[in-house]
């Protein structure tokens, strides 16, 4: 009888086998790669709008801070926008009893924004002079030395006229006498007769004229440099400069309004009617920027935009940011957008914008 043997025939992994599972492995591996670089561009925008938004809010807080002191101690509210001649060097520019400047950018650039108010020791009401002060003259007498210290810094305020910024050297208790510095040299208004040049000269005010003690200036000022940087500066009367500091970083636009209550006659309960970005003729009188109207000047709207340090993940489709501001024509709030065009590739990046409405509660209250 014959034996029949059976042979069993095993088969492996073929190279076509090898090829399929390599093949599905790469796919799988280059979904999981595409999941973790989009997770991780999502996670860096969002990080980066998170740092905006903080960067932004911190701004914002210190800014509003700082404006609820615009105005204070600046003297009599009949003095509110005196031009004052001073000696403080080019670098300040022009000055005037105004709580609250904004420099307009162009075509949509940023903003600027400069506060002012005094820095006394002791808020006094402003004295007056005794006897008619001459532009020659380096000591006055007044009615009162309430409060004054040398080294503070005096202005004389008479109705019609610029007024006059000196320093205190010296006080005499007994006498009501203050010598100060030589009176600052203003150039007339008016021009010159032809052929001749219009010499600058130092005002002369009369007795009853206001002495506004302003102790230390106060002056800031908000700008946002090239680099994207929401800078803070502070004049220093030491050096006659802006001394600058960098106080947010990634900010790309800060848009301000003045806020005015123009509704005729007297108002015992002030309110905003009429938010512009420049001075406006708020009590109708026919002159724009005059006394009245900085008193009419009662809140400051602004808004920092704030970018986010890493590109939009979903392209550059982003839209222009908004802010709520008044109209060109009405003065009534309506969302605006942000021009934007001073940034390169503005819309491949997310933005973050924080608004704030401060009241410049030294003007409602006319503590000026």
């Amino acid at each position: 009888m014959a034996t029949h043997s059976h042979v069993k025939f095993f088969r492996g992994v073929g190279l076509t086998d090898l090829l399929v599972g390599l093949a599905i492995g790469m796919l799988a591996m280059l979904v999981i790669i595409k999941v973790a670089v989009l997770f991780e561009a999502r996670r860096k925008s969002t990080v980066g709008a998170a740092d905006a938004q903080q960067n932004v809010a911190i701004a914002v807080s210190l800014m509003s801070r700082e404006l609820r002191m615009a105005g204070q101690g600046l003297g009599p509210v009949d003095s509110l926008g005196c031009a004052v001649a001073h000696d403080l060097g080019t670098a300040l520019g022009t000055l005037s009893l105004t709580p609250v400047t904004i420099i307009d950018g162009s075509a949509g650039a940023p903003d600027e924004i400069r506060i002012f108010s005094s820095a006394t020791r002791q808020s006094t009401a402003a004295a007056r002079l005794l006897i008619a002060h001459a532009s020659t003259d380096t000591a006055m007498q007044i009615d009162s030395i309430l409060g004054m210290q040398p080294d503070d810094f005096l202005v004389f305020y008479e109705a019609g006229k610029a007024c006059s910024l000196v320093r205190a050297t010296a006080i005499s208790t007994g006498a009501y006498r203050v010598d100060h510095s030589a009176m600052p040299l203003v150039t007339p208004t008016t021009s010159a007769a032809a052929g001749t040049v219009a010499t600058p000269a130092a005002l002369d005010y009369v007795s009853g004229s206001r002495l506004i003690n302003l102790g230390s200036l106060h002056l800031v000022r908000y700008a946002i440099n090239t680099n994207n940087d929401l800078q803070t500066s502070r004049f220093s009367v030491t050096s006659a400069d802006w001394q600058t500091a960098a106080m947010a970083s990634g900010m790309v636009s800060l848009q301000a309004q003045y806020g005015f209550d123009n509704r005729p006659g007297v108002q015992t309960s002030p309110q905003v009617t009429f938010w512009s970005s420049s001075m406006i003729d708020a009590d109708g009188n026919g002159k724009v920027g005059d006394s009245n109207d900085v008193k009419r000047l009662i809140a400051l709207r602004f808004a920092v935009v704030a970018r986010s340090s890493e590109r939009n993940d979903q392209g550059c489709n982003t839209s222009q940011p908004q802010w709520t501001a008044g109209d060109a024509t009405t003065g009534q709030l309506a969302l605006t957008d942000i021009s934007l065009d001073h940034v390169t590739n503005w819309n491949c990046f997310r933005y973050r914008v924080l608004e704030a409405e401060v009241p410049l509660r030294n003007l409602i209250w006319n503590d000026s």
